[in-house]
């Protein structure tokens, strides 16, 4: 007997926007699935409420909608559970990698012709309202258990609170005028289960779940106000079945009347088709009269001359035919000798090209050895020429048409690898984020802190071997791009891109609050003395000064140069109790304030040089430190001068990078850091 026939009402609240619960009705178009996955439909409610919560909920309820119509191994209550117990799985895993207190509730419910599956994880509640009266899922399939009349509360485990969770499926037959309602936990002990059943006798499907809503509004229920209601109504089709009455035969169409008709008279037609058998027995006089015409005619026709005898073949003529013959073979011989002799010569050129390749890549080994020996010997000379030698040898190599890619790349980070160890590179930072482009550097106790605007982040290198890690990463925490950082004691004090200023010490990342910022034109250098903070402007040529009031927070700013200087024209600044201002042309000028005035006196301050005169284009001065640092880009050259301005020593830089954009030097450890791109590279001091 075939099954009768339902449609649905569907009515609901909807999703929320304020995290709460997320709400899946899904109602297959296509015949198939309707009739073998059915109608499906789904609630979950976030406690508490957080945006991550919601993209949890959000994921693995999709997860559950996905695997239960993809799956169809099995009935309609296994691929319910699976779908649970897998999106259960799924919840778990996310709300411990979030490490988020979360609670997910969840109710769902399929309609598959005329039954229904429904199953309940946590608070959420799935109620059958039948002849105006509420029932709960029993524990056995088409078990109803009056709501009026239980005797205890059911409790059940948030979806993820356990790994492996085995959700009970009920199953019951539907019948006309059932509602099925999927309720959050928060409504139904806000308004009670009552509410929900006379919202579903008294009103339609949608007006009764926003009935539901503005009722848990206006009584001001904490939690999600989420409900589904499901009318279960009689199809089409379904009132002819009940009534008993004999079905009557479609009609067919006048389409498939007027094919039979033709049909009908074809086999008539076919039936009466002449036999060949028949056919051939009247052809056969016919036949003999046509074959006697045609030998007739052929009589007639015309006959060929009779051959005469061929003359016999001369020696002359036999001789001639050999010859063409044997001039024939040994043109083919010849095309024969030449294929097999260019297959040979491509052969041997091939195994010649290979063995070359193969001695170049060995020669390429033995060079980076031997420079890599040089190294551990100090013999920095013999190394560079080894590794020179072994990056053209490399090079032609990598142009053979048998190079190996893989060895060639494999080759060539050895040589990079080498050539990092001879220029002094201890770390490129390009390896770690593409872009990366440090600018400035700065030291405390705890190591070396660079500055880089390109992959938007603070590094700290520390550590024997050196160790790379992250302090401040754009995105993070409200953090912009860090641009400028300054050491003050142990802790930070980093600029980032949108003039924010941020302090870093330990673990712990704080913002302090930078008035006037609006007065600058664009920052350009950074530092810090006795809890003052310093900041270049460029482009207005003025150096502000931010000073901190009794309860510690930065006044200002104030224009602490006593004339502007041109825009563009300063470069660098540093803060040791006097203010250095290295400009673009080189000159350092020396600022000091003078008792309680509030602007700077320029100080006179010239260098002098032991040898050639260097042009600066960075600039140090600490307070910790005893000298004054110049590093000449150009000449690749650091100096070390004293505070009256008396040159002490000078030290050369690699020629094999590029020129240095800036750098840091450490008189603790005797080593000057100085950025080559997106590379690091350290010079001993101490030599």
């Amino acid at each position: 007997m075939r099954p009768a026939s339902f449609v649905t009402t569907v009515g609901s609240t909807g999703a929320g926007h304020d995290g709460r619960d997320v709400v899946i009705v899904n109602e297959p178009d296509v015949g198939a699935t309707l009739r073998t996955r059915g109608r499906f439909y789904l609630l979950c409610e976030v406690d508490p409420p957080t945006r991550a919560g919601l993209e949890i909920a959000r994921e693995v309820t999709e997860l559950a909608r996905h695997d239960y119509y993809y799956d169809l191994s099995a009935g309609v209550e296994v691929g319910l559970r699976r779908a649970l117990r897998k999106a259960n799985r799924r919840a778990a895993q996310l709300i411990r990698e979030d490490r988020a207190r979360t609670s997910l509730h969840l109710a769902c419910a399929v309609v598959v012709n005329n039954e229904i599956a429904a199953a309940r994880i946590g608070r959420a509640h799935v109620f059958l309202v039948r002849h105006a009266r509420l029932f709960l899922p029993g524990e056995e399939p088409d078990e109803l258990a009056d709501f009026v009349h239980r005797t205890t509360t059911r409790q059940a485990s948030s979806l993820g609170a356990e790994t492996d969770l085995l959700p009970q499926v009920w199953r019951q037959t539907v019948e006309a005028g059932d509602t099925i309602i999927l309720a959050t936990g928060s409504i139904t002990d806000g308004l009670g289960a009552d509410a929900l059943k006379n919202a579903a006798i008294t009103l339609h499907p949608r007006a009764a779940a926003d009935h539901v809503k503005n009722r848990a509004v206006a009584e001001r229920i904490a939690g999600s106000s989420a409900t589904i209601f499901i009318e279960i109504a009689s199809g089409a089709g379904a009132a002819a079945r009940r009534g008993g009455e004999p079905e009557v035969p479609a009609t067919e169409p006048p389409e498939v009347v007027i094919a039979e008709s033709i049909r009908s008279r074809v086999d008539v037609v076919w039936r009466r088709r002449p036999r060949p058998i028949a056919f051939l027995a009247v052809a056969r006089p016919v036949t003999r009269v046509v074959a006697g015409a045609v030998g007739v005619v052929l009589e007639l026709m015309p006959r060929r001359r009779p051959e005469l005898p061929r003359r016999p073949e001369s020696a002359r003529l036999r001789s001639a035919r050999t010859q063409r013959w044997t001039t024939l073979l040994a043109i083919l011989l010849l095309l024969v000798t030449a294929a097999f002799g260019y297959g040979v010569v491509r052969n041997y050129q091939e195994d010649q090209i290979r063995n070359d390749y193969r001695i170049a890549i060995v020669d390429v080994d033995q060079s980076i050895s031997a420079a890599e020996s040089f190294a551990q010997r100090k013999d920095m000379d013999h190394a560079w020429e080894k590794a020179d030698a072994a990056s053209q040898r490399l090079a032609a190599a990598e142009r053979s048409p048998a190079a190996d890619r893989a060895q060639i790349a494999q080759l060539r980070a050895r040589i990079d690898a080498l050539q990092d160890t001879l220029n002094g590179v201890v770390v490129d930072l390009a390896k770690a984020v593409p872009g990366a482009k440090p600018a400035v550097l700065a030291e405390t106790v705890n190591g070396i802190y660079v500055a880089d605007p390109g992959a938007g982040r603070l590094w700290r290198l520390s550590g024997k071997p050196l160790v790379t890690g992250v302090v401040l990463e754009r995105g993070k925490a409200g953090v912009g791009g860090p641009g400028f950082v300054t050491a003050q004691d142990a802790a930070l004090l980093t600029l980032d891109d949108a003039r924010r200023l941020w302090r870093a010490e330990g673990n712990t990342v704080k913002q302090i609050p930078l008035p006037g910022t609006e007065k600058w034109k664009a920052a350009s250098g950074l530092a810090t003395f006795a809890g003052n903070v310093y900041v270049l402007d460029a482009q207005s040529g003025q150096v502000w000064r931010y000073e901190p009031d009794f309860a510690g927070a930065l006044a200002g700013p104030t224009g602490f140069l006593p004339a502007a200087l041109p825009a563009g024209s300063a470069r660098e600044l540093a803060v040791d109790g006097d203010i250095w201002v290295l400009t673009s042309s080189g000159e350092i000028q020396r600022y000091r304030r003078q008792g309680i005035d509030p602007v700077l006196t320029r100080l006179t301050f010239t260098v002098q040089w032991k040898g050639t005169p260097l042009a600066p284009t960075n600039f140090q001065a600490l307070e910790s430190q005893g000298s004054l640092w110049i590093l000449d880009a150009n000449a690749r050259v650091v100096a070390q001068i004293t505070r009256d301005g008396r040159e002490i020593a000078r030290w050369s830089l690699s020629q094999h990078l590029p020129a240095p954009t800036a750098f840091f030097v450490s008189e603790k450890q005797d080593v000057a850091y100085t950025v080559h791109g997106s590379k690091i590279a350290t010079t001993d001091l101490s030599r």
